[in-house]
């Protein structure tokens, strides 16, 4: 699934296509459409979206998606007001009651240079939304059903630059005063912090007669500017209760409160910072994003000043893939069956008591979101209840309550990250308080203690109704350096799971916080669906009562990580059955920890135990300086009178298997096995590069082992060297990459550990590796790293149950198979000079058709091995559901299996 940053993108180039274009409507309004649904990573017709479906009064619907949407086109020379009426009766003849579809929800109107989106059963009388052609990138969540109807919009004016021109000149006034130590880094950040909201607060009117503009106005014109003095004086003004008489330029300042100036920050600032500050002060503040704003503050402002403005901010598409399953949608579908005015009036007042807390929160953006859908949650319950009232002749009540924003709570470890989260909800309270109606005074400012610094994990959780948020990804092997030895002792004895991502916790940490019913919406490294990281969180959620309803398996996440995430909505114990599971968009019948689709009860593969010893990650050397430049390799086994050869040895790594068109080792390496001292000894010229380049950084490694035996590879693999032994060839594998890739190699080479080693010599077993059946598994099994596969022996291998053939001819059949395959794509390689990848590559492409019809001939032939139709062969779905049925009937007795043993 494309993430915010991603379709941002797209539709950039999309704009940059369609801005010029003057033709006719009927001329290119479908290649338009087409392409902005690709722009949004789906494909119209898949979706079911029709190009002129007919309605019977009003024509032809130049996009009619059954119970979605309806997209009416005109030419660039039309206004949209043009096609009101036409737009009006497509939606009411877009239901079809017979066959149980519904008037689409949404009815667009493009005329190629702008765009309205109306939502017509919910709010018939105005759009949604109204932008240009090139306002669309910066508008792209209005169209997020797009990429799924299962997807919520945003229609919120988000204006981008104008957020981020503004972080700019703030950004550059802290770094110059940063720069210079104009004051400590703390009242730094505090001063910047207190600067944003007075600007924040003079355009929305909560500081009559901008008293800090005019501030620096008088600054700039005074001969010996003291800022420390005159803006120092304004900020404690802001924290004085009581008017006290004030006159002048601070008339209309007010008593602030809220803890943000309850330490006036005191800083001296330069004449062209003053300008910088000028400069900023000029920005209709009324209009700037806080969600935005906020991430790029808290990039500012943070410690490591983190690539200052190239701090990314995370998109309110992503963020809302978390609080529309876990707090909008279960909402808006007890809203949406209420009927009578009781039964609204009651569903407001539970709403208003609903606790969210974001236990990693940083600078606020999901906890801003969060409020801004709940304020909306409340208007519409009031909206329907006023409705409601008129329509039953009921007298309706004047004073109804609103949705506080003392109800939503933060953690977070970093004091500055919560000092600009405060900042952000309170100008989101601000804004909302315009588009929503009154809630609580916005001066004095709402007391946000329940956003608050601390560590969340050591700390004790506030009693809330869901969860949120976005943990820190923090990889196991670097916890220990980041957080040292004891805080990793305390992790282990308080959580009971090793050391995994730092995320991992967060995920255990909610679900037992949960209460039955309560629900919860995170994101996590994709490591959490994979492996080991996946017993401690999400298996651990199912396997304690929760169900996962919304899912995103994996994406690119922005930010200073660019890891791939997974986001996952779960709600603990549902006290019934939940009747929607949605993942990566779709619809599905249920949602597994490794977030594919299947039931709550499906099963998790088991090792198998005559799979053992037949797969191994390669040996692991544990120090450069055993590898030897081709030169130096020549000259050892040329020795005289001594045969180098068992310990000069051709090294093969990944890259080889994958891009070299002979798949042959391009380096050398020394490897003297298991060897004791004594025998590595008569083998001096080796030994003494070993002793020269080895074992100075052996002796200061933290292993006894590696330093004892320095002269041995760290991880010699003996195991993997005594299955292979006897073979007169083996197989070697990539362990990472875009795709499974294996090939043969004769017993002299020394495979590196980016490679997996398969203990067979034959051509049966190398086609049942090259299968699609095998392939699936892989996929199925394997963690990933950025979108790759990564090939684990003890999460794939271990586990995949391989065909018993009934017959020796299925066995031939297999093996024929694979050595025709094998042999014809050696050639090719050799034939055009390329590797692997690039082999592939092209016959994804529609090249190497030969290639092609080889590989589906031994798809079907291991198809057969397994007793299965061919029309099983090619689908990874079936494939993996099969096979997973096969492993559990052999773990549980239900099937005999000696695969190796023909």
């Amino acid at each position: 699934m494309r993430s915010g940053l991603e379709i941002q993108a797209a539709l950039t180039t999309f704009v940059t296509k369609w801005s010029g274009f003057a033709g006719t409507e009927k001329a290119e309004a479908q290649t338009f459409l087409n392409e902005l649904f690709a722009c949004y990573g789906s494909d119209r017709s898949e979706v079911g979206a029709l190009f002129e479906d007919f309605a019977t009064s009003a024509g032809f619907m130049d996009l009619h998606w059954p119970g979605v949407l309806i997209v009416e086109m005109k030419a660039p020379s039309v206004e949209l007001d043009k096609a009101r009426d036409q737009r009006e009766r497509y939606w009411h003849e877009s239901s079809n009651a017979a066959e149980g579809v519904p008037a689409a929800r949404w009815v667009v109107a493009c005329n190629f240079r702008e765009f309205e989106i109306w939502e017509p059963g919910r709010f018939p009388g105005e759009a949604r939304a109204r932008f240009t052609l090139e306002e669309l990138p910066d508008r792209y969540d209005a169209f997020l059903f797009l990429q799924s109807d299962t997807i919520e919009p945003v229609f919120a004016e988000h204006r981008r630059e104008l957020t981020t021109d503004a972080a700019r000149h703030i950004a550059d006034l802290y770094a110059s005063l940063a720069d210079r130590a104009a004051a400590p880094i703390d009242e730094i950040q505090r001063f910047t912090m207190q600067l944003v909201w007075c600007l924040f607060a003079e355009d929305l009117g909560m500081l009559d007669g901008y008293p800090l503009q005019a501030t620096i106005l008088e600054l700039l014109a005074s001969s010996q500017p003291d800022s420390a003095r005159d803006i120092g004086y304004l900020f404690e003004l802001l924290n004085q209760k009581g008017n006290h008489n004030r006159q002048g330029r601070y008339a209309g300042t007010r008593y602030v409160n809220g803890e943000l100036f309850a330490r006036p920050a005191k800083v001296l600032m330069t004449r062209p910072e003053l300008e910088h500050l000028k400069q900023a002060a000029e920005f209709d503040w009324r209009a700037v994003d806080p969600t935005i704003f906020g991430s790029l503050m808290e990039g500012i402002l943070g410690d490591e000043r983190r690539e200052r403005l190239g701090a990314h901010y995370t998109h309110e598409a992503d963020i809302m893939k978390i609080v529309v399953p876990t707090i909008v949608r279960p909402w808006r579908e007890r809203i949406d069956v209420t009927t009578s005015p009781a039964e609204v009036r009651a569903l407001l007042d539970e709403l208003i008591t609903f606790r969210v807390l974001d236990p990693s929160c940083g600078c606020g953006n999901f906890l801003y979101v969060a409020y801004r859908e709940l304020r909306g949650l409340e208007f519409d319950l009031k909206q329907r209840y006023a409705r409601l009232c008129a329509e039953q002749g009921v007298p309706a009540d004047t004073d109804l309550p609103y949705y506080p924003l003392t109800n939503i709570y933060g953690l977070d470890i970093e004091q500055v990250a919560v000092m600009v989260a405060r900042v952000t909800l309170w100008m989101g309270h601000r804004q909302m308080v315009d588009r929503y109606g009154p809630a609580e005074p916005v001066l004095p400012l709402t007391n946000l203690s329940g956003v608050r610094a601390i560590d969340a994990l050591q700390a004790d959780w506030p009693e809330v109704d869901a969860i949120i948020g976005n943990p820190p990804f923090l990889g196991s092997q670097l916890l220990r350096a980041s957080l040292g030895d004891s805080y990793l002792r305390w992790l282990g004895s308080t959580f009971g799971v090793g050391i995994k991502d730092l995320c991992v916790y967060w995920f255990r940490k909610a679900h037992d916080h949960l209460k039955p019913g309560q629900r919860a919406g995170l994101v996590g490294t994709n490591s959490i669906s994979q492996n080991t990281a996946r017993a401690a969180s999400l298996d651990y959620i199912v396997d304690n009562g929760g169900v996962i309803t919304d899912a995103v398996s994996s994406q690119r996440w922005p930010g200073d990580a660019k890891v791939h995430v997974s986001l996952v909505n779960w709600v603990k114990q549902p006290s019934e059955p939940v009747a929607q599971f949605v993942l990566d968009g779709d619809e599905v019948s249920g949602i597994t920890s490794s977030l594919r689709e299947g039931g709550a009860d499906d099963w998790k593969p088991q090792a198998l135990a005559p799979n053992r010893n037949k797969c191994f990650q390669g040996p692991i050397p544990v120090g450069k300086g055993f590898i030897v430049s081709e030169e130096e390799a020549r000259a050892m086994l040329s020795t005289p009178d001594k045969d180098y050869s068992a310990v000069i040895r051709r090294y093969l790594v990944g890259d080889d298997i994958a891009n070299s068109a002979n798949q042959s080792p391009s380096r050398w390496i020394i490897d003297f096995g298991s060897m004791g001292l004594e025998q590595a000894a008569k083998y001096p010229h080796a030994l003494t590069l070993v002793r020269e380049r080895v074992k100075p950084q052996r002796e200061q490694n933290n292993d006894a082992g590696f330093r004892a035996k320095w002269w041995q590879f760290g991880r010699p693999r003996g195991e993997m060297r005594e299955a292979i032994g006897p073979l007169t060839r083996f197989i070697v594998s990539t362990a990472t990459g875009k795709r499974f890739l294996a090939v043969f190699v004769p017993p002299e080479v020394s495979p590196s550990n980016a490679a997996n080693v398969f203990a067979f010599d034959d051509d049966y077993s190398m086609g049942i590796l090259l299968s699609k059946a095998h392939d699936a598994w892989a996929w199925a099994q394997s963690s990933t790293l950025k979108g790759d596969l990564r090939y684990t022996p003890t999460t794939v291998f271990a586990t995949f149950p391989w065909p018993d053939p009934v017959s020796d001819d299925q066995r031939q059949a297999v093996a024929s198979a694979a050595s025709a395959l094998y042999v014809r794509r050696s050639e090719l390689c050799r034939e055009h000079n390329m590797g692997l990848t690039a082999l592939y590559n092209l016959m994804d492409e529609g090249g190497f058709t030969d290639l092609a019809a080889l590989h589906r001939n031994l798809d079907a032939a291991v198809a057969a091995a397994y007793g299965w139709p061919a029309s099983v062969a090619h689908d990874p779905t079936e494939l993996v559901t099969r096979l997973t049925a096969l492993n559990r009937d052999i773990i549980e007795g239900r099937r005999e299996y000696h695969p190796f043993t023909a």
